[in-house]
C-alpha cells in the first residue's frame, strides 16, 4: 500500500461491506484521488478482513501495483462466478444486491457495517411442490385434456411452456383454476 500512497499522495482507499451471502462477506474496495475513481476491486471471502485484503489486493493489481504474493494456504475464495461475471461499474453494483451500497466517504477507511437494528436479510426456504404438480396432472386428466392443451393454457394464462418454469404462486393458482373447471359432461348448474 506504500507504493499507492507513493504514487497517489492524496488518494484514499475505500472498503465497503456490500453484502453477506451464503456465509460469504463480499467487499468492494475503491482507490480514489479526490472524486475520481482510479480502480475499484470485489471480493467474498469467509471473514470480513480476507474479504476486504483481497478486494484491495486487486483494485491495486490494476494500477499495476503488486503486494506480496500469497501462500497456497492463504488463497481466498473468488467472488461466486455468477456475480464475478458481471460489470462492476458505479452504476451497476446496485442492481445487483438487494441494498443499494451506501455513499462512500473518501477519508473512512474502516468498512460499512450494518447497525444491529437492521434486520438481516431472510432466506426463503424452498418449496417442495411435486404434490401440487401431480395435481395439476390428475386434474388435466380428469378435464380430458392433452398435453398441447396444458401447454396451450400455461401460455395463455402466464407466458410459460411448462409447469416447472411457474413459480409457486402461479403454479397454485393454475391448480386452483383446475379445480374450478366442470369435467367434460358435467353440468355446471
Amino acid at each position: 500500500m506504500s507504493e499507492f500512497h507513493r504514487r497517489y499522495p492524496t488518494g484514499s482507499i475505500v472498503s465497503d461491506l456490500l453484502q453477506i451471502h451464503d456465509g460469504l462477506f463480499i467487499v468492494k474496495t475503491t482507490l480514489r484521488v479526490g472524486d475520481t475513481i482510479l480502480a475499484t476491486g470485489m471480493a467474498a471471502a469467509p471473514t470480513l478482513e480476507q474479504a476486504e485484503d483481497t478486494a484491495r489486493q486487486r483494485a491495486l493489481q490494476l494500477l499495476g501495483i503488486q503486494l506480496p504474493v500469497q501462500t497456497e494456504a492463504e488463497l481466498i475464495p473468488r467472488v461466486p462466478p455468477a456475480l464475478e461475471a458481471a460489470s462492476w461499474s458505479e452504476a451497476s453494483n446496485t442492481d445487483l444486491f438487494l441494498e443499494p451500497t451506501p455513499s462512500a466517504n473518501p477519508r473512512r477507511s474502516q468498512p460499512t457495517v450494518k447497525p444491529a437494528s437492521e434486520k438481516p436479510l431472510t432466506k426463503r426456504e424452498p418449496v417442495d411442490l411435486a404434490d401440487e404438480i401431480a395435481q395439476t396432472t390428475v386434474e388435466m386428466k380428469r378435464l380430458g385434456w392433452t398435453e398441447a392443451q396444458g401447454r396451450a393454457c400455461l401460455l395463455q394464462r402466464y407466458g410459460k411452456r411448462s409447469r416447472q418454469q411457474l413459480s409457486d404462486e402461479e403454479l397454485l393458482d393454475f391448480l386452483h383454476f383446475l379445480q374450478q373447471q366442470p369435467s367434460p359432461g358435467e353440468s355446471s348448474f
